[in-house]
């Protein structure tokens, strides 16, 4: 054999061996950039799921406390079997109806339910006991009570909140909201990704892989298995381990994990991520197919691969052919050429694909920022119960510049202008208010004066006050002043001007009295309308949550509710009457510091 077919024979062997080298290495490289890349991907999705699962659980956690305050509780758990009992049971349906809660329910002392808002179906709790439950146990202790089970009547995964109802200090009785999750796994479900909810003891209550359920995702000790039979929590389903392994750990957090198959010779291999909800004391995991990771990890090596291979190719072209380079050296540019043109497609291949994985990252960032704007479509209501007064005075006062403006009254102009850059103002501090609801009060007080306070309140119903020709009288002494917030007394002003002008709407000569009388103790505020007035029953029940005359869409039934606490946070309280001469009347009683 000739030397030069020597020769080339072990360049081409050398070349060979460097081009398996390397395919090896890319193709392993290229794997462990996949699985980082998976990894980022599931940490978002895994933080977007739980801040909707923590969402979910925050929208109801204070609803018990709300419920708490009712006095019909209180009345029937003090005098078992009378008649507050069906208006107690029409109030709780009315509570879970409206706030979007599976049930509703109260227990005495020792239990057992009194009234529940299931009180009229076949699966009514009234009468049943629920001691051995552990919210039941937390609340009776005077705490906030969080727990996950199984319903005992419905069969139903819930998640319950309950709260104490206190009596000079001791615990009567606790009321308890139950809450389904089964829609979120629904919501959640993905082919390459499972999602998985365990307890404080690993146990799998929600999964969006059905036949995960109600297994364990670590071994259970007897001990801890006797205490779980012994709350019912899962009604006696036998509880399993599930058939995972742990490969290795690639991250601090991040783990490769196999699940036994019993379809598939090679079990299924899953990137594991976890991540605590501390208050619930639950566990949310996310399991992440790797089986697509090797097409992608092929086809990148390929496109790796031939591109070595052409440049080896040109290589090899290069020393066999160097001293016919000049004779073949048409046939040479036209190969180039041709290689120019696929590395240019090759290009082209690889910019679309950075492309679609950009495109993958800006999808991710809208579905979290479209989980954001979901949890501000819930607060939509109530800010445009707050805000739709104060926009209707910033458009009365924009018309009247607009009209002084024309008259070249400059000073009439600043004047509006300085109106409603004050209005606001009141507009931020008004969505701090309503932020902030279930906050404690900053505390931060002023000296205020009274007539200010009732002359900025109308100034927002102004162009309601003049189109509908309403009467307006005040009598309210300028020199009065008072220790307060004025945000807050703003609000409640606010609050009652807006329901006499809706109460006055078929009222031939609508009239509005505002008062004020002081002593050394009390300021009371008089606000007071010609409207028909309340029914008896009507006035017992007016600052109650979510109770409304307004017809539906007009309200939430949480203005004057909203006033009553804002009066307890000053120090003060509201009382509703009707007036002889018809119409209703709501006094302010506050501290005269």
């Amino acid at each position: 054999m000739p030397q030069s077919v020597t020769i080339k024979w072990i360049y081409a062997t050398g070349l060979l061996i460097i081009l398996i080298l390397s395919l090896s290495w890319s193709y392993r490289a290229i794997g462990q950039q996949a699985i980082t890349e998976l990894a980022d991907q599931s940490q978002n999705r895994l933080t977007l799921f739980v801040s909707n699962l923590t969402a979910t659980l925050d929208k109801y956690e204070h609803l018990p406390k709300l419920i708490s305050t009712n006095y019909r509780l209180s009345k029937l758990l003090q005098q078992p079997g009378s008649e507050v009992l069906n208006e107690t049971n029409r109030y709780l349906k009315a509570v879970a109806t409206t706030s979007g809660a599976s049930d509703v329910y109260l227990m005495n002392q020792k239990g057992t339910t009194l009234a529940s808002s299931n009180w009229d179906l076949d699966h009514s709790f009234i009468g049943m006991n629920f001691n051995f439950r552990p919210y039941f146990q937390q609340a009776l202790k005077g705490n906030t009570g969080r727990y996950f089970a199984l319903g005992t009547t419905s069969h139903q995964r819930g998640y319950y909140f309950s709260y104490p109802i206190l009596s000079q200090q001791s615990v009567i009785g606790v009321v308890v909201v139950k809450i389904r999750l089964a829609e979120i796994e629904t919501a959640w479900a993905d082919q390459g990704n499972h999602f998985v909810v365990t307890d404080d003891d690993g146990i799998v209550f929600l999964s969006t892989q059905a036949e995960w359920t109600y297994h364990s995702l670590r071994p259970i000790d007897k001990t801890r298995m006797a205490r779980i039979e012994d709350s019912r929590r899962y009604l006696g389903k036998s509880i399993r381990p599930l058939q995972m392994e742990q490969l290795d750990k690639l991250e601090q957090d991040v783990t490769r994990i196999s699940f036994a198959s019993n379809t598939q010779s090679r079990p299924d291999q899953f990137l594991h991520l976890s991540q605590k909800i501390a208050d619930a004391g639950w566990t949310v995991h996310l399991f992440a197919n790797l089986a697509p990771l090797r097409d992608i990890q092929i086809l990148r090596t390929s496109v790796a691969g031939f591109a070595m291979l052409i440049l080896l190719l040109l290589i090899v072209l290069y020393l066999t052919n160097r001293q016919r380079r000049m004779a073949l050296q048409g046939s040479t540019e036209l190969l180039e050429k041709r290689v120019q043109q696929r590395t240019l497609e090759l290009q082209n291949e690889v910019e679309e694909r950075k492309k679609a994985e950009q495109s993958l990252i800006d999808t991710q960032a809208e579905l979290i920022q479209a989980a954001k704007l979901a949890g501000l479509g819930q607060m939509s209501a109530g800010i445009g119960h707050e805000l739709n007064q104060p926009l209707t005075a910033l458009r009365n006062y924009a018309e009247n510049a607009q009209r002084f403006l024309e008259r070249n009254q400059l000073d009439e102009v600043k004047g509006n202008l300085q109106e409603i850059n004050e209005i606001t103002d009141g507009m931020a501090g008004i969505i701090s208010q309503l932020r902030g609801f279930t906050r404690k009060s900053s505390g931060e007080r002023s000296q205020v004066s009274v007539s200010q306070a009732v002359a900025q309140a109308l100034g927002m119903f102004q162009r309601d006050i003049e189109s509908r020709s309403i009467e307006l009288n005040t009598q309210v002494s300028p020199e009065l002043s008072i220790q307060t917030d004025p945000l807050l007394l703003n609000q409640v002003l606010v609050n009652l001007l807006s329901n006499a002008i809706h109460a006055m709407v078929e009222v031939g000569e609508p009239r509005i009295d505002i008062e004020a009388s002081s002593d050394a103790e009390v300021v009371v505020l008089r606000v007071s309308d010609s409207g028909p007035g309340l029914a008896d029953d009507v006035i017992e029940n007016v600052f109650d949550p979510f109770f409304t005359t307004k017809e539906l869409g007009m309200g939430l039934g949480l203005g004057l509710s909203i006033s009553y606490r804002i009066m307890e946070i000053l120090g003060g309280r509201i009382e509703a009457a009707n007036i002889d001469s018809g119409g209703a009347s709501f006094r302010l009683y506050l501290a005269n510091e």
